[in-house]
């Protein structure tokens, strides 16, 4: 009555399906994990299969069963192990092993994390002496030999990396009062040995030795 024209929908589940998968530089961004997808895929790719082909291999035994009124353990039970079976081939199951090395491959969250603090650093630390270098040279009350050696002095101290001191080793005395506290001289990181291991390490030293020589 009021002009407007009722219009059924005409855009299929397919459709439907197609719009709620994200898009990236105007191409579905979906990540292929598994070899039976890869298969798929690459028949989609080269024209083996087509969408009205995937229609009709969704309609099996699989698809159409009716699960009311049954237990939550048997659905999932069913959910696991009843699914149809799709085949796959040699070279899709090899790009999957591919792709699981390669990703595998890559270091972990905290070791990424820890390079990236590092040149960050790095690149503070840099920074620095490129401000340090820079007040150098502007300065007018120092000779150009000074301000050379001046900041080939920094620039020295800068690339040379911090010695970690080695860890002394104390071997633990005897009495009730062993190992409680710091031994007396000792300054820096110390490690406590006893002195029945010590033994025992050099007995296994010597026995490898002997029977090396056999």
């Amino acid at each position: 009555d009021g002009g407007f024209e009722i219009v059924k929908n005409t855009q299929s589940q397919w459709d439907k399906d197609e719009d709620a998968i994200p898009l990236k530089n105007g191409r579905p961004n979906i990540d292929i994990i598994t070899a039976e997808a890869m298969t798929l895929a690459h028949q989609l790719a080269t024209g083996q299969k087509t969408k009205h082909d995937l229609l009709d291999d969704n309609f099996n035994k699989y698809s159409l069963r009716d699960v009311d009124g049954l237990p939550d353990w048997f659905l999932d039970d069913e959910g696991k192990n009843s699914k149809p079976h799709r085949p796959i081939t040699k070279e899709a199951a090899a790009a999957i092993k591919e792709k699981m090395r390669a990703f595998n491959a890559r270091p972990i969250k905290k070791v990424r994390e820890a390079k990236a603090r590092k040149q960050l650093h790095a690149a503070q630390k840099l920074e620095k002496l490129k401000r340090k270098s820079a007040l150098l040279a502007e300065s007018e009350d120092v000779s150009e030999k000074d301000k050379a050696s001046n900041i080939a002095k920094i620039m020295a101290r800068a690339g040379k990396a911090k010695k970690r001191k080695p860890v002394q080793v104390v071997v633990a005395g005897k009495g009730k009062h062993r190992g409680a506290g710091r031994p007396g001289g000792v300054k820096g990181k110390y490690k406590m040995v006893d002195a029945r291991l010590k033994k025992d390490v050099r007995a296994e030293k010597r026995l490898k030795k002997k029977m090396g020589k056999k």
